[in-house]
């Protein structure tokens, strides 16, 4: 069930369609379309505009020209994985929060809990239509889909495609782990299956979803409501494997994957562009986390993901895997050519699209929402992000909290060098190190994180306690959803 607040949105909205009075912060006209792409698992340094491209032997021109048309982030954070980061901006909650903190093995509970007010519902609520092509990975089981979740339709699948690999292994087969389904549904109806995820398709993903998204720029255009499209990629996640149109033998298929995540962004733009709508539609590019630097035998020699500047790699709290490329345009109105290293959080989102789309009334007031209203950051109305600090939790553990130019480390999770790790294996396989002190260090000074101050910056301790002992004070009004929750479990 959902709480008092959200019910009471509900009675609101009702009212206000049958007599026609809907009232938004802006009129309907200057409300913007939102099309959001996320990639999976693509590096800081993997795209020219944020020093690979051509550095790396994969030139990004249609990805570096939206990065010199809109608003280019320097110090934009996801979450340590693919799950909690799409959880996070769905519901403006730290993924902790909902139950959502890490990626669940199939079966296992899972999935937004119904009680979630998501990003699709606020918009879908505020007057959009809603869509969703590609990855969710938030739930699988009905009441848990996109369509259940605000989108009027989507299609795509509901997990990882790591699955694609299961049938190259000895010892599978379908009766024991049956292959992933390709899944589409509408608003209202259940979702049903329409094909097979497997290693076949793999190469054939995201054109599919690219697709999808064209053809839905294009039917929606002139439509006189505004809409919030959803691209969910597969690319580059693990196995990397380029469309037969990008396999070009002179290169990695890492190399030939982010060609073609330029090329299908390309063609996204194309059509917003062809349809007249590049003014009022805001784009957002970003990736969900930091790389996986390690793929395994038979996808890749040499190099794979590159976390840029920084260290490390998902899942973990290092620079390299929470930190990503995130673009923002709207024409006219975010200033082209514009670089921030503030802090962003993926969570900020949520409070940024209420505004712009007039619906900031529609925000709920009876959980913790920890989403930042960055409106008049992206907008030039002022310099600096909104946003001081920010989280990393990963299962029930906190990993790190940033502050301004600081960042500590509470638990650190780093690649195994240990004897289960097998050379070539993802880092998913990961020592856990509680340090007997917390690890302190200066990410715009040392943005590799190198060198611990910790020892010669104790009042740092002040600041971070404050941040912790509010997030603690959240818990006790409002605990923690566990995975799989319904919703809260009902006041003693």
């Amino acid at each position: 069930m959902r709480a008092a607040g959200c019910l009471r949105r509900k009675w609101a909205r009702a009212i206000g369609l049958a007599l026609g009075l809907i009232s938004t912060a802006v009129g309907a006209a200057d409300r913007p379309n939102i099309v959001f792409m996320l990639t999976d698992n693509l590096g800081y340094g993997d795209i020219g505009a944020y020093g690979g491209g051509d550095v790396r032997g994969a030139p990004t021109p249609r990805l570096d020209q939206l990065a010199a048309e809109g608003l280019r982030f320097t110090n934009f954070n996801v979450e340590a994985e693919c799950t909690p980061t799409r959880s996070a901006l769905m519901t403006g909650r730290m993924p902790i929060r909902s139950g959502t903190s890490r990626v669940p093995l199939p079966g296992l509970p899972q999935g937004l809990a119904p009680w979630e007010y998501t990003l699709a519902e606020l918009l879908r609520d505020a007057g959009y239509q809603t869509a969703m092509y590609g990855k969710w990975h938030l739930g699988e089981t009905p009441g848990r889909m996109p369509t259940d979740q605000g989108f009027d339709e989507w299609w795509g699948f509901a997990r990882s495609s790591a699955e694609t690999v299961n049938e190259l292994q000895a010892g599978w087969s379908a009766e024991i782990a049956p292959a992933q389904k390709i899944q589409q549904g509408k608003r209202g109806e259940p979702s049903v299956a329409v094909g097979e995820y497997n290693y076949a398709m793999r190469p054939l993903m995201d054109e599919a979803i690219t697709k999808r998204s064209v053809d839905y720029i294009r039917a929606r255009a002139k439509d006189t409501k505004p809409f919030f499209l959803y691209v969910a990629f597969s690319l580059p996640h693990s196995p990397p494997i380029p469309h037969p149109r990008f396999r070009d033998p002179r290169r990695t298929d890492y190399q030939n994957v982010l060609a073609e995540i330029d090329h299908n962004t390309g063609e996204i733009l194309d059509a917003i562009k062809a349809a007249g709508i590049e003014k009022s539609t805001i784009v957002v590019w970003a990736s969900d986390n930091g790389p996986q630097t390690h793929l395994g035998p038979g996808f890749v020699y040499g190099a794979a993901g590159d976390p840029g500047p920084f260290r490390g790699e998902f899942p973990s709290a290092w620079e390299g895997a929470i930190r990503t490329p995130c673009i923002v345009r709207w024409p006219g109105h975010v200033r082209a050519g514009r670089v921030s290293n503030g802090i962003v959080s993926v969570l900020d989102f949520y409070r940024t699209f209420a505004d712009l789309a007039g619906a900031r009334d529609r925000v709920p007031n009876d959980r913790p929402i920890d989403s930042i209203d960055q409106a008049d950051f992206l907008l030039g109305k002022q310099e600096r992000s909104s946003r001081e600090s920010v989280m990393f939790f990963y299962e029930r553990d906190l990993l790190a909290i940033k502050w301004r130019n600081y960042k500590v480390h509470m638990v650190v999770r780093e690649p195994s060098r240990g004897d289960v790790r097998v050379p070539g294996q993802s880092s998913i396989t990961a020592d856990v190190v509680t340090p007997s002190f917390p690890l302190v260090f200066d990410v715009t000074n040392d943005p590799k994180e190198l060198w611990n101050i910790g020892p010669s910056s104790t009042w740092l301790g002040r600041p971070l306690a404050m941040i912790n002992m509010e997030y603690a004070k959240s818990v006790k009004q409002f605990p923690n959803l566990e995975p799989g929750a319904e919703g809260p479990k009902p006041q003693q």
